[in-house]
This record gives C-alpha cells, sequence and structure tokens, in this order.
C-alpha cells in the first residue's frame, strides 16, 4: 500500500483580501483628497496665471514679470512689508507670553475648571470678528472707556489720542483675535506631558526657569509649531483690524492687495504680491518646522 499523501490545500482569495485591506485606506482617503487637491490647485493655478500676467487700456495682454519686479522694488511695499513683519511679529510674542501660561494653567492648575475655561475661551472666539473689532474701537477711542475711566480717576487731563488708529492698536487687537488659536495647540500639547517630570527637576535643584527651559519648552515645541502656522501666518494677511483701528500708520501688506483687487482692479499686482506672501508663509512654516524639531529634539 501506498503512503496516503496529505493533499495539498490551494489558498484562494488570501492575496486579495491582503491587497484589500490594504488599499482601503486609500480608498477612503482618494474622495476627499481628490476634492483637496481640486479645490487648492486650482485656484492656486489662476493665482499663478494672472501674477504672470498685464494688462493695459487698450486690450493688449501678455507674459510678463514686471508685476513681481515692481512689488519688491518698490520703496511704499518694502516698507509696508516692514511694519507688517514688526506687527505680526509683536502681536503674536505677545499671544505667546499670554498663552503658554493660560495653557499651563488649563493643563495643571484648573483642576475641575478646566472643561469649562477651556469651553468658555473656545466660545470667545466664536464672537464675529467686526463685532471684536468695533469693541476694541469703542474701548480705545478718544471717548471710549479706557480714556473716561483714567480722566475720572484723574491720572489724565486730556483723552490719549496714541490709543487709537496706530500700530498700537493693530497689535492689540490682532493679539487678542487669535489667542484662542495660540493656547489651545499648546495646551494639548502640555496635557501630554507628565507633571512628575517638573517634580523630578525640582528635586534635581532646577529653579521654574530651569524647568520651564529645559524639560517643558521642548517638549511642548509641537504645540508652539502648530500655533505658529495657525496664528502668525494669517497675521500676515490680516485686512480687517488694520482697515478700521490702523490709520495710516498701521496699514498691513493685507490692505494693500484689498485695494489693488477691489479699489484699483489691478488684479495682476494683486495676485503677484498674494503669490510672494504665500511664499514667505511657506518659508516661514518650513523654518518653524526646523526649529520644533531641534527644540523637540528630533534628529
Amino acid at each position: 500500500m501506498g503512503i496516503p499523501t496529505t493533499p495539498q490545500i490551494t489558498v484562494t482569495g488570501e492575496r486579495p483580501s491582503r491587497l484589500s485591506r490594504l488599499l482601503k485606506p486609500f480608498a477612503f482617503m482618494s474622495l476627499p483628497t481628490a476634492v483637496l487637491a481640486v479645490l487648492f490647485l486650482i485656484p492656486m493655478g489662476i493665482l499663478v496665471y494672472f501674477s504672470f500676467q498685464y494688462g493695459d487700456l487698450t486690450g493688449q495682454s501678455g507674459f510678463t514679470l514686471s508685476n513681481f519686479t515692481d512689488t519688491l522694488t518698490d520703496p511704499l511695499y518694502r516698507e509696508i512689508a516692514l511694519a507688517t513683519f514688526e506687527i505680526a511679529t509683536i502681536a503674536m510674542v505677545a499671544q505667546l507670553i499670554v498663552g503658554i501660561p493660560l495653557a499651563y494653567v488649563l493643563a495643571y492648575k484648573a483642576g475641575r475648571f478646566e472643561l469649562p475655561l477651556l469651553l468658555a475661551l473656545v466660545l470667545a472666539d466664536e464672537l464675529n470678528p467686526m463685532v471684536r473689532i468695533y469693541a476694541w474701537r469703542m474701548l480705545l477711542g478718544r471717548e471710549g472707556l479706557i480714556n473716561d475711566a483714567l480722566t475720572s480717576l484723574g491720572l489724565i487731563n486730556a483723552p490719549i489720542d496714541a490709543l487709537l488708529f496706530n500700530k498700537f492698536s493693530v497689535i492689540v487687537v490682532l493679539s487678542t483675535s487669535y489667542l484662542t488659536y495660540t493656547v489651545i495647540p499648546i495646551y494639548a500639547s502640555m496635557k501630554a506631558v507628565d507633571s512628575g517630570l517638573f517634580e523630578a527637576a525640582k528635586d534635581m535643584g532646577a529653579g521654574w526657569f530651569t524647568t520651564f527651559r529645559r524639560v517643558l519648552l521642548p517638549l511642548i515645541a509641537p504645540g508652539i509649531f502648530i500655533a505658529l502656522l495657525l496664528v502668525y501666518v494669517p497675521l500676515f494677511t490680516d485686512f480687517a483690524a488694520p482697515s478700521l483701528v490702523g490709520g495710516t500708520s498701521g496699514i498691513m501688506l493685507g490692505n494693500v492687495v484689498a485695494d489693488m483687487v477691489l479699489q484699483n482692479g489691478n488684479l495682476n499686482m494683486g495676485a503677484a504680491m498674494s503669490f510672494l506672501m504665500l511664499l514667505a508663509a511657506a518659508l516661514f512654516s518650513l523654518l518653524a518646522y526646523q526649529l520644533s524639531r531641534v527644540k523637540g529634539g528630533a534628529k
């Protein structure tokens, strides 16, 4: 008698099922990714196209680089760009000075009030931006609440005009307008940090500043990076606050682009300036990402 052989079992469908499991996430992501790509690439293509075009009253048009050269060489635009950088940087630093301690309180000290305070912070951001700006005008104006209070207390004899329609008022408004988007990413990063590390640092003789600089700051660097992306980049393009509280000294690049497109009808120059601002934002995002990796200890 021959030795019975074990029948070979052929597994069918294993490779397709494994392949389908691997491709399933891509199938779910394909449609939203395609939609986002279309909504991003088509407007970006239109922006780039108009930034390299020119047109005159005779109806002639064509390819040109003058939109970029005029923007980069005009001393007025350079002055406004420097003012925009100054306003946005000071506003961002002010928000970090307020946002990091506030996030620390929410993450480690608020206790049972943590969720209500976090919800209050989110709800405060739901207020219409125009309402917030006009509220600041009522506070900072010549007949505003701040001047009235200082006059009533006898601290000043005449209203202070320097509180409104200048760089200071724009910085104040912008610093408070984006505070929620500064606090929440940093708060989320702090929630992932074990508070026992602070006690360990204290036991090793580190003071509060050393603990913050050597322990907390490197660990929350990714949250600060997200806050910079969410806040610092949009600060450069803001035009509502400078228009309503900035006056002549608080003009920013967003106002220039808005005036070019909406008032002067110079779509090509406005597109070129917007494209340059987009490139600057991309370079800043790359720099902020590299700094966050260094602070976070990434190799």
